[in-house]
């Protein structure tokens, strides 16, 4: 038995056009679908944007606490009241034999001693700058003598000293290194 094409009745499967998409959609669906993309957006910006805004937040508390130091010319340690004064760098030298004396009134050996690199922070415009230099000592001595002596170095009031690493030598419980980061201004 055959069917002439004006008897066979062809029913698309798939709607072509988006206006019968949309027609297949229900008002609830949409709005399923839009509440959906909407807090997808929102939590994808939360998480993204609070690891960012914190950080923002300590960089902007730090650019503070800087410009407070270049215009005071004055470090203060957090929770410390006070003032201790920015030295220049003629009076390096000097600060890296006020370290070296510390650790020997402690009872531990400097037996070498290297700057190891200068580092410069560039502002806009002129006045004082505040560039470090960073020192490595080489110890021998007990580890008790070693921590102490950079504690007392990280409390002296009159120069910025802070600990940026320290190495104990695993071999025994004598010796070992510290790099100290020292601060001083330069400029008028």
């Amino acid at each position: 038995m055959a069917y002439s094409p004006s008897e066979i009745k062809v029913k698309p499967i798939v709607c072509p056009s988006l206006i019968c998409l949309i027609k297949q959609l229900s008002l609830r669906n949409i709005k399923r679908i839009i509440l959906m993309s909407l807090a997808c957006t929102i939590a994808s910006f939360l998480i993204l944007w609070q690891p960012a805004y914190l950080h923002l937040r300590a960089l902007q508390k730090e650019k503070i606490y800087w410009q407070n130091v270049l215009q005071a010319e004055s470090v203060n340690t957090e929770g410390d009241d006070r003032p201790s004064i920015v030295p220049t760098m003629d009076q390096l030298p000097d600060m890296i034999d006020q370290c070296r004396n510390v650790f020997i009134k402690e009872s531990v050996n400097v037996f070498a001693l290297n700057v190891e690199r200068f580092g410069e922070r560039l502002e806009i415009g002129k006045g004082v700058s505040l560039d470090y230099g960073l020192v490595r000592f080489r110890l021998r001595g007990p580890w008790e003598g070693i921590l102490r002596s950079l504690k007392i170095l990280e409390e002296m009031q009159g120069v910025s000293i802070y600990v940026q690493e320290v190495v104990l030598d695993s071999q025994g419980t004598e010796g070992g290194e510290a790099l100290l980061r020292i601060d001083f201004c330069t400029g008028e």
